[in-house]
């Protein structure tokens, strides 16, 4: 099961316009002819730099570039109000590489950024907060991976961001995650919350959580859309394995067919994603960043050219 070709078919005739907030990175070149070779996006940078292909467009030459980055200021300001910065305070912000990028994607000039091959998650998450902004229907960034493996592809959350997600925000990293996962497989999302309880057979203040959490996924989902199915709290091998759901929950219409996993905190799902990556040799597409009001794309600064198109790919999906 090849999920990320099926992605590249969707957003190759989109031709998204993709925004790389890190041009001088030799990987994040090669992915942008990587793109352009397989006409995937339209690729777009800010600084120039040696050999750009000519379907790369640099943003700065353009004719109406300094009318961008007044816009670029005045979004900033407009984004964060409660921080009161003075015009040339936000100059001088919005003339950050990775602020003026995410402010270049909420202003539309981009339909979606990627970044981070070179700058940490916690400077992407703050360049996103600042430029793009919260999506209307989520108070929380998060994010997950697509586990891509021959036999089967499922969506983890969150493996990046929440370290102690209360009851609420593990319910909007539950949303948030089967929303992705929709968007990227096009399949109707099986939630499941894991603990190391199965319907009550331990307490614990974690199983309470991932209960609450549980009671809020299940009518959040149910106005989204109804075919969504939900359990939890439960165990791991009940969320895989049909025959052990079948012994230990046999109530739950679920039966042992999750394909969005959502762990109890970030030890978890960090530890998670890793073990089913190496021991059972997934590919971990990601960090997804989610909650943003537009794509914007964290990566491992560990990352190859091809986890950077990947990104890129991606990204451009989730501008649809």
């Amino acid at each position: 099961m090849d999920a990320l070709a099926a992605i590249a078919a969707q957003a190759r005739p989109l031709q998204r316009r993709v925004l790389f907030a890190e041009p001088a990175d030799p990987r994040v070149q090669q992915a942008i002819a990587a793109l352009l070779e397989q006409q995937l996006a339209v690729p777009l940078v800010v600084a120039d730099y040696p050999q750009r292909p000519a379907g790369c467009e640099l943003l700065s030459a353009r004719s109406d570039w300094s009318q961008l980055q007044q816009q670029a200021v005045e979004q900033l300001q407009r984004l964060n109000p409660v921080k009161q910065w003075s015009r040339d305070q936000a100059a001088e912000l919005a003339a950050e590489p990775l602020t003026l990028a995410a402010l270049l994607t909420s202003l539309g000039v981009a339909d979606a950024a990627v970044a981070g091959s070179v700058a940490t998650t916690p400077e992407v998450i703050r360049a996103g907060l600042r430029g793009v902004g919260l999506a209307a229907n989520s108070g929380l960034v998060s994010s997950s991976f697509l586990m891509q493996h021959p036999d089967w592809v499922l969506s983890f959350g969150d493996c990046g961001v929440n370290p102690e997600p209360n009851s609420d925000q593990l319910a909007q990293i539950a949303i948030d995650t089967a929303r992705t996962h929709r968007l990227l497989t096009g399949q109707t999302p099986r939630i499941a919350l894991l603990s190391f309880s199965t319907l009550g057979s331990a307490n614990h203040p974690s199983v309470s959580k991932v209960r609450e959490a549980t009671a809020l996924v299940k009518t959040l989902a149910a106005n989204i859309d109804p075919s969504w199915q939900v359990a939890g709290e439960v165990q791991a091998d009940v969320a895989l394995v049909a025959a052990v759901a079948a012994q230990k929950a046999p109530q739950l219409a679920l039966a042992g067919d999750a394909n969005v996993l959502i762990f109890p905190d970030l030890n978890a799902g960090n530890i998670g994603y890793k073990l089913v990556e190496r021991l059972a040799g997934a590919k971990a597409i990601g960090p997804l960043l989610q909650g943003f009001a537009r794509p914007w794309i964290d990566l491992s600064r560990g990352c190859s050219s091809a986890d950077i198109a990947a990104a890129a790919i991606i990204a451009a999906l989730m501008a649809k």
